[in-house]
């Protein structure tokens, strides 16, 4: 079951400026006809991931009657006849292709509201998306070390090149994989790949997997998709030191500069200056705990106020799922 976090540890001290943010405001900004989670720095569009993140908040916060509105506007709207779901719509689907990362938060979504409200069908539609999302993990043969467990980002568009095939290592959600490896070892599997190849290395937000040199290649920039895989693996529970390497050459220039790029290009000397939105300090001080982040997390907060994406973390960080 879900633990939540009632003590005040120094986190959530040094993060505490105003009013919290709470549920039912989240609601209020973000949830329009009680169905469909909107973007309104992306000209108010709906997401597969943004659906999920509403059913998982939906289900950490003992909503049902919200669960049920966007589980239903979700299936109704976004899904396809192979149980994935249009990553995109605004007044329609824009891009029928899937988003690994959606799908999967969907589908633990379903599979924690089954333990807690004991629906069956809740249960049969996350067995239906999970054995669907299976299709997606392509195993690669390596005879010198153990296979490789590669989780594509969507069902077209990223394992047809020669060579290369995409990770995007913010669709890799640590509490969701070891979620669904209790039951499946496949993901399991996928998980470990995750944790022993990927993390430790830079991690941009995406990267290539070479099938001849069986080997990672970096893809710049770094930027808000894979800076959340320090909140995926802090609300996991997980050990944070390999992610420490992984943003240290951010840290440092942070450390230098008094500001986190929006995207961060590794290895190049002069960055642009638009500045990452608030909740990326968060992420930083989870792992480097300088509380020069703080600080700057508190100034850009109080001038950004309807970021779903970082509201969304504001929330799902007072929850540790493990």
């Amino acid at each position: 079951m879900f633990k939540k976090i009632f003590m005040v540890s120094l986190m959530l001290i040094n993060f505490s400026i105003g009013q919290e943010l709470d549920w039912q405001t989240y609601k209020n900004k973000y949830l329009k006809d009680g169905s469909y989670i909107i973007d309104p720095y992306n000209d108010n569009r709906v997401t597969s991931e943004s659906q999920g993140y509403g059913m998982l908040l939906s289900v950490l916060y003992k909503d049902k009657e919200t669960f049920d509105k966007l589980w239903k506007w979700t299936k109704n709207t976004l899904q396809r006849e192979d149980n994935l779901f249009a990553w995109h719509w605004n007044k329609e689907i824009k891009d029928k292709n899937n988003a690994t990362d959606g799908d999967i938060l969907i589908a633990y979504s379903l599979k924690k509201a089954y333990e807690i409200w004991r629906d069956n069908n809740y249960k049969q539609e996350y067995e239906k998306i999970l054995n669907s999302l299976s299709r997606l993990v392509v195993i690669i043969k390596d005879n010198k070390y153990s296979d490789n467990y590669l989780l594509l980002p969507a069902t077209y568009g990223f394992s047809n090149e020669k060579y290369d095939i995409f990770i995007f290592p913010s669709y890799y959600i640590n509490f969701a994989l070891k979620e669904f490896g209790k039951e499946f070892k496949l993901w399991n599997n996928t998980y470990s790949y995750f944790k022993n190849h990927l993390v430790g290395g830079k991690l941009t937000t995406n990267l290539k997997f070479n099938l001849i040199e069986k080997k990672v290649n970096l893809v710049n920039p770094a930027n808000l998709d894979v800076y959340r895989v320090i909140a995926y693996a802090y609300i996991s529970g997980d050990d944070l030191s390999g992610l420490k390497k992984s943003f240290s050459e951010i840290d440092n220039f942070f450390k230098e500069k008094g500001y986190i790029p929006f995207n961060y290009n590794f290895g190049v000397d002069n960055q642009e200056s638009r500045e990452a939105p608030f909740c990326v300090y968060r992420f930083f001080y989870i792992l480097y705990s300088d509380q020069k982040y703080s600080e700057r997390y508190k100034v850009l907060k109080e001038v950004d106020k309807n970021n779903y994406f970082c509201d969304t973390f504001e929330l799902l960080l007072n929850f540790r799922l493990n």
